[in-house]
């Protein structure tokens, strides 16, 4: 089956990527998921590759074939892609196209509650563990224990969200080289993922996927 999808996010997991984005017909969420079991079905940088040497990017618009959906519990919208055929690039896209064919999610709060994560034993309802929404008051904070930590504060629907992990890879890249200490952004629009469960406390964490220009 193929699909024209709009890439919205291009973040860490594991040794590969993370990549999802919205179907150009119907708006519906889609992560693409590979076979490799050992990461969670994270993307190689190799498939990234289009035929022409360049590789994929935010705000993309490419033609990818499916083999079949393959969502679970946390990640209704996963499907499997055929990695014996590249992603072709047929396009770019904006926000503004964006918000046409996928307007802002509407939820109470970012999945389900005002914490950073979801309890092990936290009940799913078929909901889309993909969200993109607006944010205000955001800033980046920056903090070196043993090894930096950079993390996004933000507020959204008049609740605080704290210290939420980051998977967007520039934007790691670019703060890992900054002194500790808080960097404002102000009000944003942002791309929200939830894990799967952690091995070794069994909970499912809210990252930032991407901060969208």
């Amino acid at each position: 089956m193929e699909k024209t999808i709009i890439i919205l996010t291009k973040s860490k997991k594991h040794s590969g990527y993370c990549v999802a984005g919205i179907d150009y017909e119907t708006g519906e969420w889609i992560r693409l998921i590979s076979s490799d079991k050992e990461t969670e079905g994270a993307v190689p940088r190799e498939d990234l590759a289009f035929s022409n040497g360049q590789f994929l990017e935010v705000y993309d618009i490419i033609s990818c074939e499916l083999v079949r959906p393959c969502g679970t519990e946390v990640q209704p919208e996963n499907w499997l892609y055929d990695e014996n055929v590249k992603w072709k690039k047929i396009g770019k896209s904006n926000l503004d196209e964006i918000l046409e064919i996928h307007d802002f999610d509407s939820m109470d709060y970012i999945f389900e509650n005002e914490d950073i994560k979801l309890s092990a034993d936290w009940k799913f309802e078929g909901n889309p563990s993909l969200c993109l929404v607006k944010i205000g008051d955001a800033s980046i904070w920056v903090k070196t224990f043993e090894e930096k930590k950079i993390s996004l504060n933000f507020t959204y629907n008049n609740v605080q969200y704290r210290y939420m992990g980051i998977s967007q890879i520039d934007l790691l890249d670019y703060y890992r080289n900054k002194a500790d200490g808080s960097y404002p952004l102000g009000t944003v629009f942002a791309v929200f993922s939830l894990t799967d469960r952690y091995y070794w406390n069994g909970k499912y964490y809210k990252v930032v996927a991407q901060i969208l220009k």
